[in-house]
């Protein structure tokens, strides 16, 4: 597979430990680090879960470079965040603070943005919907959709990377035109991305007729008595990933 064309929500297969995991074990594993990586408040937490992600990377033998590429939609978002932070010394009149905020809180969302990306590159589109078919099956009793929700999901994130393989496809077809797409301030910049939207929305409203088309000729009539191809097994190793979760998180809010 080569790196240009990783993308945020492909999987990568490596054959690691952590591939292996019950996709279950990874979802709940990373509920728990997303609810102690919010209320950091200072960068030795931060750094904490820095190491931690170093030691998740290197354990599911995905490289850096990889990883990074596939982060590339959130270059905007944490841009995004450090501004707004900045922007904030106007109420409070502190450059020093405002300043401190911006780096802590960008710092943090990338550590945080990494874990979940990790999620997709470890785990196929097919076990995520599986793992959250299994987790939300308790809410069927209050009437909530737990099956079709799950395949939504899965389906997004089975779309993602090749939608944006298609948005690529566009822009370097506008740019060999001679558009302009990284040229001129914010708003030329903005205006100039129409005529990529535009085709690219007509690419997923016609990728979603083709698999409404493809669900209907399979005879599809909701997820009720729908059998897996490979069922989920819990493993030794899904306990321990929890219980290491679980340890990762209680001395972090010790801490």
């Amino acid at each position: 597979m080569l790196l240009s064309n990783i993308n945020l929500g492909q999987y990568v297969p490596t054959g690691s430990v952590i591939h292996k995991l019950d996709p279950r074990a990874k979802l709940f594993s990373l509920l728990l680090i997303i609810s102690a990586i919010f209320p950091a408040k200072n960068f030795f937490q931060i750094a904490f879960w820095a190491a931690a992600l170093i030691t998740l990377v290197r354990v599911s033998k995905i490289s850096w470079e990889v990883l990074f590429r596939a982060a590339r939609p959130i270059i905007f978002l944490v841009a995004f965040t450090f501004i707004f932070n900045l922007i904030s010394v106007y109420t409070t009149g502190d450059i020093l603070t405002s300043l401190y905020r911006a780096v802590f809180t960008s710092i943090r969302l990338i550590i945080l943005m990494m874990f979940a990306i990790m999620l997709p590159l470890t785990t196929t589109p097919l076990e995520l919907a599986d793992g959250l078919d299994t987790l939300l099956r308790p809410l069927k009793k209050i009437g909530f959709p737990a099956q079709e929700c799950s395949m939504m999901i899965g389906m997004a994130l089975r779309f993602i990377p090749l939608l944006m393989q298609e948005a690529d496809k566009i822009m370097k077809a506008q740019l060999s035109r001679g558009a302009k797409l990284d040229q001129g301030n914010l708003f030329q910049r903005i205006m100039s991305f129409f005529p990529v939207l535009i085709p690219l929305f007509i690419i997923i409203f016609r990728r979603a007729d083709e698999i409404a088309i493809a669900m209907e000729a399979r005879g599809y009539d909701g997820g009720e008595g729908r059998t897996r191809r490979k069922p989920l097994a819990w493993t030794l190793n899904d306990t321990k990933a929890i219980i290491f979760s679980v340890f990762a998180a209680a001395i972090f809010f010790v801490v």
